[in-house]
């Protein structure tokens, strides 16, 4: 596992998260490659197997075991695959693990099979089975790359995407699975990981070429965080996880030069739905990707659809049941949403939520973070909080339905996605790239 606060001088292996315990997965199929040879190892007691065989994995009433052919094996604390040969993955090589999820949690969430490079530790953890693909850092990396974009982007966007993987996960900020002796997770509450099933020569090619490449500032690897579309105008670290600030994390227009015709601080609700109602000429605008063009740029999990201005409309039952999923609210009518806080790129960050309880009193419910805004307003978790929001059909001064025309798709920190794709496309470099969105940090080779 990786080190907190310190910067390797050589390339390290990591513990990346697959299954967590919130899957509650119970069964699993593994196929084994014809190639490299791997070891089964059950509670560090080597077992041989076939290369090529197809395995089964159960996890029963606390216990662990794995069928291979005739042979049943149980296990008291942990299995493991392992090879010795660490080669340079190739498209779907490693083991194939079955139905495995991808976007927990989020509006996009599906099954996939996935394909896992080195070693595969499967343990018990709180009466969940839990599975870490233990594998070399910059194997990760280069799988990272298209599992969040597609292999048609240009190449200095996907170095850019695999340098600030790599930032991201070597600042290790967060340790959200430590508890668990992993370094990161495969999904989205970390960043995107499929394994090698979506690997191209594109991003193999764009993770040898930045191998051991960071961003660094003040001494320090930057905590380089990325989302799909910023909408136009990137947000400050401190408005969506409040605590401190970093200053190459800045609420800057996804341009080289200030937007004409832009009011700004988008934090002032007239200057916010004048930019809403607009379409500024940014590296993420349909000015230099029309939408209909994006989704062969996408990560195969991403959907099609607008992602720089939308509109979603929800109805008043709805929004009552995705409220009662994650409050202790015993709402029968919610009244009024009332923004009243924005981040620097509009970003809602403190929602009132005006509600109508079963004795028929009003009540205000506070809520203080753009997540939990996204989480609560839409049950397929709402793009982004950078929101304007339409009470509508109104009986009894309770509207019937709301609809949220807003901006962007995720937390617009750092690194836009679809921005860095429009900046490729016009020639601009990989520096280029990660000097626009993380401002003040220094590229380094640190192995």
């Amino acid at each position: 596992m990786l080190k907190p606060n310190s910067i390797p001088v050589s390339e390290p292996e990591i513990n990346v998260g697959i299954i967590l315990p919130e899957d509650n997965i119970t069964k699993l199929v593994l196929g084994l490659p014809q190639a490299p040879q791997y070891n089964l190892q059950i509670d560090g007691k080597i077992v041989e197997v076939q290369q090529g065989q197809v395995l089964e994995l159960l996890f029963e009433k606390n216990k662990l075991q794995i069928k291979a052919g005739k042979n049943n094996f149980q296990a008291a604390h942990e299995i493991k695959i392992s090879t010795q040969e660490h080669v340079v993955p190739q498209k779907q090589s490693g083991i194939k693990v079955s139905s495995v999820i991808a976007g927990r949690g989020f509006h996009w969430q599906k099954y996939i099979d996935v394909f896992l490079p080195d070693n595969l530790i499967f343990r018990v953890f709180e009466d969940r089975l839990i599975l870490i693909n233990q594998l070399l850092l910059e194997h990760y990396v280069m799988c990272v790359a298209t599992s969040e974009m597609g292999a048609a982007c240009p190449a200095a966007l996907i170095e850019a995407q695999t340098i600030a993987a790599r930032s991201f996960l070597l600042a290790n900020v967060e340790q959200k699975h430590r508890s668990m002796e992993m370094d990161i997770c495969n999904d989205d509450c970390c960043q995107r990981y499929q394994g090698t099933t979506f690997l191209t020569k594109q991003s193999i090619s764009g993770a040898l070429n930045s191998s051991g490449q960071v961003l660094i500032y003040k001494n320090k690897i930057c905590d380089a965080r990325y989302s799909k579309s910023c909408g136009g105008m990137m947000e400050t670290f401190g408005h969506v996880w409040p605590g401190h600030e970093e200053d190459y994390l800045q609420a800057i227009p996804d341009a080289k030069s200030n937007l004409t015709g832009v009011q700004t601080p988008l934090n002032k609700e007239e200057n916010f739905q004048n930019w809403v109602n607009t379409i500024p000429e940014t590296f993420c605008s349909p000015h230099i990707i029309p939408e209909t063009d994006l989704k062969k740029y996408l990560g195969s999990v991403d959907e099609e659809g607008a992602y720089f201005r939308w509109e979603i409309t929800v109805s008043q039952q709805e929004l009552l049941e995705n409220i009662a999923n994650f409050t202790t609210l015993e709402a029968t009518a919610i009244t009024k949403l009332n923004i009243t806080k924005r981040g620097l790129s509009g970003r809602a960050t403190k929602l009132d939520i005006h509600y109508s309880d079963k004795k028929g009193q009003l009540k205000i419910y506070h809520v203080d973070s753009e997540y939990n805004i996204r989480r609560y307003l839409a049950k397929q978790f709402l793009y982004s909080s950078a929101i304007i929001i339409r009470p509508e059909n109104l009986i009894d001064k309770v509207p019937q339905k709301f609809t949220f025309a807003g901006a962007g798709w995720g937390h617009g920190v750092g690194l836009c996605q679809i921005g860095a794709l429009g900046m490729s496309i016009k020639g601009y470099t990989t520096s280029d790239i990660v000097y626009h969105y993380y401002p003040g940090s220094t590229l380094s080779k640190i192995y």
